[in-house]
């Protein structure tokens, strides 16, 4: 107790340095230096005496011992004793005014405590900029809204959407010369003239586009039972045969919703006529979707039962799980169908925001079913197969989550750290089956098996979230730190794929070698995107960034661009993989396209800045940086050169061409990267103005034979929607959809399709 402290006490406590320091007037009896550094002490911690201390030099404190002579150097008590031990001891054995004075005291320790801490961290921050200095840049990330986001707005403000920073609209915010010219209403007449062209067009396709996705009605509207009109849409067996291989050797390695040999033992019994679970159907049906889209580059085929119908097959299996009701909404197989429809419905319509709010609903649905908690968790015992199972769907489903929220640059689902489920074990579909007892151990990560790549992305997966986490909260960032780290990270991945999957040159005849590069590309790409929705608002903006993201952008997306460049176009399949790069990476394709513009342009700009006989280097401004750094990007190796980028960009310019067709609805982002790619190589406007002029004509002429139209016959396109200008655009006619609202010198078009008008001319 308190009032048990002997005198002795008290006045050891009375004496104590900080008690002379603020009332020297007491005496000190046994003064003793002492030997341990100001801040172990202060902090109470065992100091080694040593210059640094080794409590200091962890932390990266300055460390500073009292001065001899000084009184902060003599104590009466141990190292360890604090001041408030002291003065509680000082205030139990004195009066009130006694007990008034410590109080004092206590907060002039308390203040100086503060003070102290705030020169402390004043100090640290200071080394450690000083350190970080020569390496990375401390200053706080600077990237402008209009380059990595957007929100059209249409009907009077109630008709909003979102775009992330992989969408073309706000890519063309990075080229101003560009946006200018497709925007502009004074265009010469013969540019006006092929953007008309080009608009009808562009409405042809559309209408072609409509009457191909749309669903046959004398299946859809039937009172036929769903699942009869389901069985009625299949095609032969050997069609069905070539799409399920088709899927299975494509879609099921990072993507696993199905255990093969199970799902082929079903497949087999339903063409012997044996009764199946109700969605076995629906689940084959949109195998065949995924596997046509795959393998031909039509939306949909019903010609002699040679292909699929998607429209019809995907409304159809929609039409049955919207049917589903109480305990049929958490059966393991609903949730299959509702994977396997949902990747379906994007062969045909790949509206990122549509998926990943449909996405939203999937993962809460398998977190009602606890797929989120690892199955060991649970005390009735999951069997072990099932057990299985369900780690590879969620695992999916978290796959499908970071990649679509990444394309729509919008926050996941779940997040990492919400969920308990262990990952896959690296093991062949034939190695597991519903009646083991137990789960045989995994194989070597460098062992080829059925699971390989998704138990490796697995792997990946916290850095991928982290990733869209860190884009998400972009304004909050201090520093480029976190995002130099996560990079690097991100690097090493690739250094581990090449190890696991090396390159092989002998393609050509050995079909294991084309099968391992298959799995290198899927493995490579899946990381690829991250690392490139990280460094994108950085690498495409008007500040000064550390090089290493700059570089490491630029060559990520020439990689990405790259990817077919090992295969010889010899090969008996190389169309079949040429079409299945096309489908699945085309977003990542376009945007990598435009990201090299803008390093062409910099790279073009900054060149002509720096031999300037009038440039200064004292008054070199933001541009002239990126520029600058554009142009060592470039230089870093022959792979990044400039020739190279332009011949990547205008490969893939050749690539939209001959799919000009299958790209139907995008022909704007084609005439979006036309302009961008030429007006990005420099020259005099007269030259770009050709050039781009060049690449119009070629897109109308590929778009003419893509609806079977010559250009001599235009008039037979009909004109429903196009925009005219007469008297140098001072009038403006709006034939049979939409209406215009005028002013004095602006307009604008109320009409679904009034992003395109501003090719032509409409602010």
């Amino acid at each position: 107790m308190d009032n048990a402290k002997s005198p002795a006490s008290v006045n050891s406590s009375a004496n104590s340095p900080v008690y002379s320091f603020v009332a020297s007037s007491r005496s000190v009896k046994r003064p003793r230096p002492v030997k341990s550094c100001l801040e172990c002490r202060k902090r109470k911690l065992r100091c080694d005496r040593a210059s640094p201390c080794s409590q200091c030099h962890k932390t990266q404190r300055a460390c500073r011992y009292a001065a001899e002579g000084d009184a902060a150097s003599l104590s009466d008590g141990s190292d360890a004793e604090t001041p408030e031990r002291t003065t509680k001891r000082n205030r139990a054995g004195t009066s009130q005014e006694s007990r008034q004075r410590n109080s004092d005291y206590a907060a002039v320790i308390e203040d100086h405590a503060r003070r102290l801490e705030r020169l402390e961290g004043h100090l640290l921050s200071r080394t450690l900029s000083t350190a970080g200095s020569s390496s990375t840049p401390t200053q706080r990330p600077a990237a402008s809204s209009l380059t990595i986001r957007g929100l059209t707005v249409k009907g009077n403000s109630l008709r909003t959407r979102f775009f992330g920073q992989s969408s073309t609209r706000v890519l063309v915010n990075l080229f101003d010369e560009a946006r200018d010219f497709m925007f502009s209403r004074n265009k010469t007449s013969d540019i006006r003239d092929l953007f008309l062209n080009l608009q009808k067009v562009y409405r042809a396709l559309q209408d072609e586009h409509r009457k191909v996705t749309a669903p046959i009605t004398v299946y859809v509207d039937s009172m036929t039972p769903i699942q009869k009109r389901m069985a009625d849409v299949l095609p032969s067996r050997a069609v069905c045969d070539s799409l399920v291989s088709v899927y299975l050797s494509g879609s099921e390695n990072i993507y696993r919703v199905l255990h093969s040999p199970s799902f082929m033992h079903q497949y087999n019994q339903y063409w012997e006529g044996i009764t199946q679970c109700d969605a076995f159907l629906p689940q084959l049906l949109s195998i065949l979707c995924v596997g046509y889209r795959y393998l031909k580059a039509g939306k949909g085929q019903f010609h002699d039962r040679e292909g699929i119908h998607i429209p019809t097959a995907s409304s159809l299996v929609r039409t049955w799980l919207d049917s589903l009701r109480g305990k049929q909404l958490v059966e393991f197989s609903t949730l299959q169908a509702e994977i396997l429809q949902l990747m379906a419905r994007r062969m045909i319509s790949p509206q990122n925001q549509e998926s990943w709010t449909h996405l939203g609903l999937i993962v809460r649905m398998a977190m009602t079913m606890g797929l989120h908690r690892d199955p060991s968790e649970f005390a009735r015992k999951i069997p072990p197969f099932w057990a299985e199972q369900r780690r590879r769907l969620w695992y999916t489903i978290l796959e499908l989550d970071v990649h679509m929220s990444m394309q729509c640059n919008l926050p996941c689902c779940i997040r990492d750290g919400d969920f308990t489920c262990l990952p896959p074990r690296n093991l062949n579909d034939e190695d597991i089956h519903p009646n083991m007892e137990q789960l045989p151990p995994s194989k070597p990560i460098d062992q080829h098996t059925d699971s390989r790549v998704q138990v490796f992305a697995a792997s990946t997966l916290s850095m991928r979230f982290r990733v869209v986490d860190l884009i998400n909260r972009i304004e909050s960032l201090q520093d480029y730190q976190p995002v130099l780290e996560l990079g690097s990270e991100l690097e090493r991945v690739f250094e581990d794929v090449r190890y696991i999957v090396p390159l092989s040159h002998s393609m050509r005849e050995d079909i294991e070698a084309r099968r391992k590069w298959v799995i290198r590309v899927v493995l490579d790409m899946h990381c690829r995107r991250p690392l490139l929705a990280l460094y994108r608002p950085f690498a495409l903006s008007h500040s000064d960034v550390p090089q290493q993201i700059v570089t490491g952008y630029l060559r990520s997306s020439v990689i990405l661009l790259s990817y077919l460049d090992e295969l010889d176009p010899s090969l008996p399949d190389y169309s079949h993989v040429w079409h299945m790069h096309q489908v699945v990476l085309k977003r990542e394709i376009l945007q990598a396209a435009f990201s090299v513009c803008y390093y062409m342009k910099q790279a073009a700009d900054g060149t002509d800045l720096l031999v300037s006989p009038n440039s200064d280097a004292n008054i070199k401004s933001e541009p002239l940086l990126v520029g600058d750094s554009c142009i060592a990007a470039s230089e870093s190796s022959v792979l990044l050169s400039l020739p190279r980028l332009r011949s990547s960009v205008k490969k893939v310019l050749d690539t939209l061409l001959k799919r000009i067709w299958d790209i139907g609805t995008d022909l704007r982002d084609l005439v979006s990267l036309t302009v961008v790619f030429y007006t990005s190589q420099g020259g005099t406007p007269e030259q770009k103005r050709d050039a781009i002029k060049g690449g119009l004509q070629a897109i109308l002429e590929a778009s003419l034979q893509a609806i079977h139209v010559n250009q001599d016959n235009m008039t037979s396109i009909p004109v429903r929607g196009v925009l005219e200008y007469y008297a140098c655009g001072a009038i403006l006619i709006v034939l049979q959809t939409g209406y215009a609202v005028f002013s004095s010198n602006r307009f604008r078009v109320y009409e679904p399709y009034a992003a395109f008008y501003g090719a032509v001319g409409c602010p």
